[in-house]
């Protein structure tokens, strides 16, 4: 047990250092490229900013004990005050990547329940948050490529479920998504189909999603996730691409529009 606490306060340490000197190289480039152009007190202005993250980052630190505790009711709640704390976008950047990065569900839970609940969550920040997880579940994605074609989204139900919320929340949005495997040369889905049709739908045709399912910038598991469609989705067939798996069926892929 005190292996995996340890192991976790380093992960969390890390994505706090990170952050911290992720946002002092910014304030240092930006600083060395316009300091011949800001006042005096625009220059104020950016130290004290660069002074609160380091203060907040030192708030994170200080309720590490309590984020790596045992008890997930301590670290929910120790959690839930730091966002309570947490004045701008990039306060709330550090948080969840903190949780995210902690290989401790529990706070991943709480992180994804603090942002879809909170009124004041900005398009900036939720952005973020976006780009993140789409590039976690790439990642996690890709590890996974040899096991088999489906395209499901159910590799970390957290990660996945958030990113889904803020999908829906996205008032249009396009991709390529599995639609399941077909005999070859023939138009009936297999067990593995992801849509609610028994067969492959013409173009132009209007589906509904029979389960989550990821929604890629390309017609392949090689393609960057970019969204999370959620079941009974309605989605417009724009396109099918049809790709050989072995000498009995193809992989089939649709461009769709969340419609």
């Amino acid at each position: 047990m005190s292996s995996n606490l340890s192991l976790q306060s380093l992960q969390i340490l890390t994505a706090i250092l990170v952050s911290f000197f992720g946002a002092i190289t910014s304030w240092q480039s930006y600083r060395a490229s316009e300091i011949a152009q800001i006042t005096s007190i625009q220059l104020e202005s950016i130290e004290q900013e660069n002074q609160r993250v380091q203060e907040f980052s030192k708030r994170i630190q200080d309720q590490l004990p309590n984020l790596t505790d045992p008890n997930p009711a301590k670290a929910k709640i120790a959690l839930a005050s730091l966002y309570s704390l947490a004045r701008e976008d990039s306060d709330k950047s550090i948080l969840f990547t903190v949780a995210i990065v902690s290989d401790n569900n529990s706070l991943r839970e709480t992180m994804a329940d603090l942002i879809m609940s909170d009124p004041r969550a900005s398009g900036t920040f939720k952005d973020d948050v976006r780009a993140q997880l789409q590039k976690r579940l790439t990642a996690q994605s890709r590890e996974a490529l040899a096991q088999d074609q489906t395209d499901l989204a159910n590799r970390n139900a957290t990660e996945v479920k958030l990113l889904q919320n803020l999908t829906a929340e996205r008032p249009k949005i396009s991709g390529w998504l599995y639609l399941g495997k077909v005999p070859t040369g023939q138009n009936a889905l297999a067990g593995d189909k992801t849509i609610k049709a028994a067969t492959l739908p013409p173009i132009g045709t209007v589906v509904e999603a029979d389960t989550s399912i990821n929604l890629r910038n390309l017609s392949s598991r090689r393609g960057d996730i970019i969204g999370v469609i959620s079941r009974n989705s309605k989605l417009k067939i724009q396109e099918i691409q049809r790709r050989r798996i072995d000498s009995r069926f193809e992989a089939v892929w649709a461009k769709v529009e969340r419609y």
